[in-house]
């Protein structure tokens, strides 16, 4: 078993470990910090050499039994032209990797990264593909074991079979019922006792507009981490009154919320969550919002605040927590629940809407952000995008879905059926007679044709890796890597079998630390998503640029 590891690299491993790196240093949607570097180098050094081990040993059973044999020699000279084809690989990769690096950090507004990076990127790779590998022979040591125990005791025809088989079931156990098991109990344990608690400074509403305040049906105890913040964080009179100004006709925004602990149940929740909202006058603003919240039961506060300034304060956002855990996690765990939330939600405040004479009645839109978007489309998804959106428009006076994920059911109908020769990353359906994209990029395609209303906007960077990562990745090309390709999507990217998908792994972990306008920041885009949707009476475009300035480039 010692041998296991301590043998020299296999010949095909080497080869094919090398060219796996090789390609893992080529860019993909965002940049990439060294150590982010190293490990998607590491696993994808080690994958490449576990399968060119296997292929060499394929090679070399198919040798033997062609009773052919390959010189000493040759192989010791093969070995020793591919070392040295190694250290100029090595060298003209990792410069060739910080010249893409930093080119592509020109384009989404980060800082370079010095020449120093190059070093430890190298140590920290061979490190880890070192464990890696070290890792991968211990099991297949244990697997020639088991295979070679079931050849001496069984048939041969029986031995290999049962062996596959009980590599299948073991893995199976372990991931499922062991691995997958021991992660949620942790995450469940973890984020639940973070959901208990209260961020430094925030503190339980005066207002009677807001839940968990004077009044309110709902409990301050009840409301969730993500949920105290929200109803705290309302748009103040004052803060109102320094964009509009002092003798401006101003409201307190209503803002009603039920917590996870709130109810037993999604129908429960959301009955609670609008009995609120309707006891703190929501239903007799100008606007309201529906909001179905990311994992935690996060609403983006820049979202809020800008619907909040756009219609000086006369709005009504309504949400409900439907987990405690990030977004990431409960994609794995809660999707379902997302689903119904969205859906328990809105239908729940359709039903009263609906109801009020059609003049005197609140426009109502709906919002979501990243998992937030999954849940808000279920109400509305039909079998065709036709049908999905012609939902959203009979039902709501429009809908802004933002950084929508690629498992969003709507979103992937208008991808797959749009118009022919727009992107993926600016899809234009119908002519934009509903639905429109908004990227950032302003050499997007335009749509001439009159936008009717209700309208349904996607607004997505074409950098960001939730909208376009998906298992797919791993055998064909991802779609944003058609010419042409969106603002900030460096033109050096290239497709390579499971180094690209790995590589949009970690470019999900990244999105949410990109610079604003790139990634999954969507901070600055907020107040133009939301004049596009639906803007007030008399709104200008230097309106929009007088907000943004307000809101994002004060001191």
């Amino acid at each position: 078993m010692l041998r296991t590891f301590t043998k020299e690299p296999t010949t095909g491993g080497a080869v094919l470990a090398l060219v796996f790196w090789w390609e893992s240093l080529a860019p993909s949607l965002l940049p990439r910090a060294w150590v982010i570097q190293a490990a998607v180098s590491a696993i994808c050094s080690a994958v490449g050499y576990a399968i060119g081990t296997l292929a060499g040993r394929l090679v070399r059973a198919a040798i033997r039994r062609s009773e052919r044999r390959i010189p000493g020699r040759s192989m010791k000279h093969l070995r020793l032209g591919l070392a040295a084809l190694a250290g100029v690989a090595v060298v003209a990769g990792s410069l060739r990797w910080l010249g893409t690096q930093n080119d592509q950090r020109d384009l989404v507004d980060m800082d370079h990264l010095g020449s120093t990076a190059v070093i430890p990127m190298l140590v920290v790779t061979v490190i880890l593909t070192l464990m890696l590998v070290t890792f991968g022979r211990l099991i297949g040591g244990l697997v020639r074991a088991l295979d070679r125990w079931n050849r001496r005791h069984l048939p041969r025809a029986v031995a290999q079979p049962l062996t596959v088989a009980l590599i299948l079931v073991v893995g199976v156990l372990l991931l499922r019922d062991v691995a997958f098991s021991q992660f949620t109990s942790w995450a469940n344990t973890t984020f639940g006792a973070f959901d208990t608690g209260t961020h430094d400074g925030v503190s339980a509403p005066e207002e009677t507009t807001a839940s968990g305040g004077p009044g309110s049906l709902v409990e301050w105890d009840n409301l969730g981490y993500q949920g105290r913040n929200f109803v705290s964080a309302a748009t103040t009179t004052a803060d109102l009154e320094r964009f509009w100004g002092s003798d401006a006709d101003l409201e307190r925004p209503v803002r009603a919320y039920a917590g996870l602990r709130s109810a037993d149940s999604a129908e429960e929740r959301a009955e609670l969550a609008v009995n609120d909202l309707e006891r703190a006058g929501g239903f007799e603003r100008e606007v309201l919002v529906v909001a179905t919240s990311t994992g935690t039961g996060w609403i983006d506060p820049d979202a809020s605040e800008s619907i909040e300034q756009i219609y000086r304060g006369d709005t009504a956002i309504v949400s409900m927590q439907y987990s405690f855990l990030p977004s990431w996690i409960s994609f794995i765990t809660d999707l379902d629940k997302a689903s119904e939330a969205g859906t328990e939600l809105f239908n729940e405040v359709y039903e009263r809407w609906s109801v009020l004479p059609a003049d005197d009645r609140p426009k109502l839109l709906v919002f979501g952000l990243s998992l937030g978007s999954f849940g808000a489309e279920a109400a509305f998804v039909g079998p065709d995008a036709q049908t999905s959106l012609t939902n959203m428009a009979l039902r709501t006076d429009g809908a802004l879905l933002v950084g929508a994920a690629n498992a969003n059911p709507i979103l992937r109908q208008i991808t797959e059926e749009r118009d022919a020769g727009s992107p993926s990353w600016a899809p234009v359906f119908d002519d934009g007679r509903i639905v429109r994209f908004a990227t950032r990029d302003p050499n997007q395609p335009v749509t001439v044709r009159t936008w009717d209303v209700p309208r349904v906007l996607y607004f997505q960077h074409p950098t960001d890796p939730v909208t376009y990562w998906g298992l797919d990745w791993l055998w064909s090309p991802p779609e944003w890597m058609d010419d042409p390709r969106g603002q900030g999507v460096t033109s050096d990217g290239r497709w390579f079998p499971f180094v690209t998908w790995t590589q949009g792994v970690f470019d999900l972990m990244a999105g949410f630390s990109a610079p604003p306008g790139f990634g999954h920041d969507y901070r600055l885009d907020y107040v133009d998503a939301w004049t596009q949707v639906s803007p007030p009476d008399g709104w200008t475009d230097a309106d929009t640029d007088r907000l943004e300035l307000f809101l994002f480039d004060e001191p």
